[in-house]
């Protein structure tokens, strides 16, 4: 039965000579996988339609077991500023590629494709993309089977003094009580106030996000090792992210040496 529904497209892959298999995250029906048969011929009609990233509202058969297909695009939202910007590209390859490893296939997820939608305006608007993604990381991780507890002391509750964050007590220690744990990760505070924020704090809520690189960088070595330690994932969209900021930081220290 022929369905009209919302989509973006998670990625994309080569079938047989001519055609194509998309995956796709439907705002209805969770992720599907589509058969785009000639997708790759140059006579497809809806090809830039159906490239990673692009999020339309698609006509065509959502089955409930094998293949899905489509048949027409009845309209899309604009999304080219995320392909003429690598690095917005890759966070939100890397998010999409989180809820892909989050979730099992033909389950509705629409919370998460809202979140995502959200997600995309919060970047056309310019907040910073790596807080976006350290957002989805903590609201993602208790889908993994961690809740870890942030912005507030895991012993006394207080939150009202610095916090740090130990792993092994699965959150944030207030500063009375760094000693129970000798291999907290001495996080700079400010990194913990934020991500305790983002834990705690619906998305369509944040208007600003405007980050140091040295909180980033905080910010980023926790969510790393929680995900590397305790979700046990680490994806290639991750691994490239990584390698821009090391590139970024490179180029940095060459200009300051050359100011010097």
């Amino acid at each position: 039965m022929t369905e009209v529904f919302d989509a973006i497209v998670l990625y994309q892959r080569d079938h047989k000579e001519k055609d194509l298999m998309v995956k796709m995250l439907t705002r209805q029906a969770g992720k599907r996988m589509f058969y785009i048969r000639h997708g790759k011929s140059q006579r497809y009609q809806f090809t830039a339609e159906i490239q990673p990233l692009s999020v339309a509202t698609f006509e065509g058969t959502i089955n409930t077991t094998g293949l899905s297909f489509i048949n027409d695009v009845k309209a899309t939202k604009d999304t080219t500023f995320l392909m003429t910007d690598i690095v917005l590209n890759a966070y939100m390859t890397y998010i999409l590629g989180l809820i892909d490893a989050a979730f099992v296939d033909n389950q509705p997820i629409t919370k998460w494709y809202d979140l995502i939608i959200e997600a995309l305006n919060k970047l056309q608007n310019g907040l910073d993309p790596q807080g976006i993604a350290n957002y989805f990381e903590l609201q993602l991780l208790p889908v993994f089977g961690i809740r870890p507890t942030w912005g507030q002391c895991v012993i006394c509750g207080r939150s009202d003094l610095p916090l740090d964050f130990s792993e092994e007590l699965n959150g944030t220690l207030c500063q009375q009580h760094w000693s129970a744990d000798e291999h907290r990760l001495h996080l700079d505070t400010k990194a913990v106030r934020i991500l305790s924020k983002l834990a705690n704090i619906d998305l369509r809520l944040v208007g600003t996000l405007d980050l140091k690189t040295q909180t980033k960088q905080e910010m980023a070595r926790v969510m790393d090792k929680l995900y590397d330690d305790q979700v046990g994932i680490h994806l290639k969209s991750k691994s490239f992210i990584q390698q821009l900021a090391s590139w970024q930081n490179r180029m940095m220290q060459r200009e300051k040496k050359t100011d010097n």
